[in-house]
Order: structure tokens, then sequence, then C-alpha cells
């Protein structure tokens, strides 16, 4: 029985390691820092993806679906525009498709995530070039319309989102607020438009 012991003991101390390598190949993509109150998540998520000018609404509708055209200059933005009630029309889909036969490293989420909180051009310029090395494949890449949180109102969401943060009581780094903007817009598209088609 001792021998087992010993030998169980071993194996383990020789398999841990490997685990923890295998873990951290295992995910390119980042891990960002959110908040664990749903309700404060959701509010959050609503607001930013429902402001003004440029935010998520402007070409994703207050129902998920593609904003209709109005002119031939809309018209031809929108054909790119996914279907936030159907993840299958994400771009993040067709690269799960195309390589997760490959890796698990890629999951539809965290790279939707990602989207959400880098935008189509830093994902592109940041990311791309990691799954491409670790597939050895091709990468679909973003349409860089696509700017996740980064409207034009970024520097005011900061400040309000840190400032209502503050008022709930939620303990946070300021370094961490984009994360928790992304992951809220990302909780509410979860929770909004996912499945109701």
């Amino acid at each position: 029985m001792r021998n087992r012991l010993s030998i169980i003991f071993s194996l383990l101390i020789l398999v841990y390691p490997l685990l923890g390598i295998m873990k951290s190949i295992a995910n390119p993509v980042r891990q960002y820092i959110e908040i664990d109150r749903a309700d404060l998540k959701l509010l959050i998520g609503e607001k930013i993806y429902n402001q003004p000018g440029d935010g998520c609404w402007s070409c994703h509708g207050a129902e998920g679906m593609k904003v209709d055209a109005t002119n031939s200059n809309t018209s031809k933005k929108n054909k790119n525009i996914a279907d936030l009630r159907d993840p299958t029309t994400w771009t993040s889909y067709k690269i799960i498709t195309k390589y997760s036969g490959e890796s698990e490293m890629l999951s539809q989420r965290d790279i939707s995530l990602s989207l959400v909180r880098l935008g189509a051009e830093d994902w592109n310029q940041e990311l791309a070039p990691a799954i491409k090395k670790y597939t050895g494949s091709n990468v679909i890449f973003f349409d860089e319309q696509m700017i996740g949180i980064h409207s034009k109102l970024l520097k005011k969401n900061t400040r309000s989102m840190s400032r209502n943060l503050k008022r709930e009581k939620v303990k946070f780094k300021g370094k961490d607020i984009m994360d928790i903007m992304a992951t809220s817009v990302f909780f509410y598209i979860e929770n909004k438009f996912i499945g109701k088609k």
C-alpha cells in the first residue's frame, strides 16, 4: 500500500508541472477582470451598449441585429455586421469553426470578449498573430469598424463607471476599469440577445 502511494505521489509531482504548462499554452486569449455583481454588470453593460453616438447599438441596433440601412454608405457598412442574437453569424464563430479542431485554446466567448475589450484594430494586431503562430494557419481578421468599448466617449465612460463602482462600494483597481466595462458589455449582450431570435 505504501508503495502504491509513493508511486501515485511521484506521478503527481511529474504531472502537475505539465498541467501548468498545458494551461499556459492553451490560453493565449487574455483574461479580463470582471465584477461579481450581475445587476451592476447588466447596468454598466446596458449603458455602454446603448451609448448615443457610436455605441454598440449604432451598428447592432437596440435588438442586437443590424440597423436598417438609410443610405448606400450605411447599407455597405451594415453588410458585415453580425446579428448578436445568433452567435453563428459572428466572426469569432468563423475563427472557432476553422481552428477548434486543431486546438482547445480558442473559445468563441473569449475571442468575442477580447474583441469588445480591444476593438478590431488592436485585436488584429495583438491577438491574431498569436493565434496564427499557435495554429500555424491563416487567421480571419475582424472588420475594423468594430470598435468595442473604444467609442469617442471612452474617457467619459471610464470616469463615469469608476464613480458608479465607488458609489456601489465595489473594490477595483483603476487599471481594471476597461476590463470591467468590456466584461459588463459582453455580459449584457449574453443576457439580452443570445438565443432570443
